[in-house]
């Protein structure tokens, strides 16, 4: 009778391990969803960045350009006021300046420019850690419902090991030949 308690206890054991593997399992891939949801975080703050540095740069070009044509309003008055032609070194003047402001607006377009790719990689990157973490959570739920699998196996064997070496086979063959007949 012992034998048969033992035995009963080594299946319950291996179908609780079994459990427990499928529990972990499942918390482990509810884990790694949830981290690849907190660094997908990440992508949205990037992508509401470069909206920020293009908004900056568009900013940044309509206060230059109403800065300049101030300015060269302001030149333009003093030297046709002191009587001078559009030749010549007033003129020379102006074109420099031009030239200086499209230098200053193509300096700003490219640094906003290599500041987006920045952004854009940093989505990348967060999107295959993102990636990344999910798959880590299959791989642990995988291992642990195996470890399970592998507990229910070794109880179930240890059970039946039990009722053999009891010769509770035999006994059950019995019992059931007495029923049968």
């Amino acid at each position: 009778m012992l034998d048969l308690i033992v035995s009963g206890l080594q299946l319950y054991q291996g179908y609780q391990s079994y459990e427990a593997g499928k529990d972990a399992g499942k918390m482990a891939l509810a884990i790694g969803a949830k981290n690849a949801t907190i660094i997908e975080r990440d992508i949205d703050i990037a992508m509401r960045q470069r909206e920020i540095l293009q908004r900056n740069l568009e900013l940044s070009n309509q206060r230059k350009r109403k800065s300049f044509g101030a300015y060269q309003a302001g030149a333009r008055n003093a030297t046709l006021g002191q009587g001078m032609t559009s030749r010549g070194t007033p003129q020379d003047i102006f074109v420099e300046n031009v030239k200086e402001f499209n230098f200053e607006l193509a300096v700003d377009a490219y640094n906003t420019e290599i500041a987006l790719l920045e952004q854009d990689d940093l989505i990348e990157e967060a999107k295959l850690r993102a990636e990344i973490s999910r798959m880590g959570g299959q791989a642990e739920k995988s291992a642990l419902m195996a470890q399970g699998k592998s507990g229910l196996i070794t109880g179930a064997a240890g059970g039946i090991g039990t009722i053999a070496d009891a010769g509770g086979f035999s006994y059950l063959n019995q019992v059931w030949t007495d029923l049968t007949t």
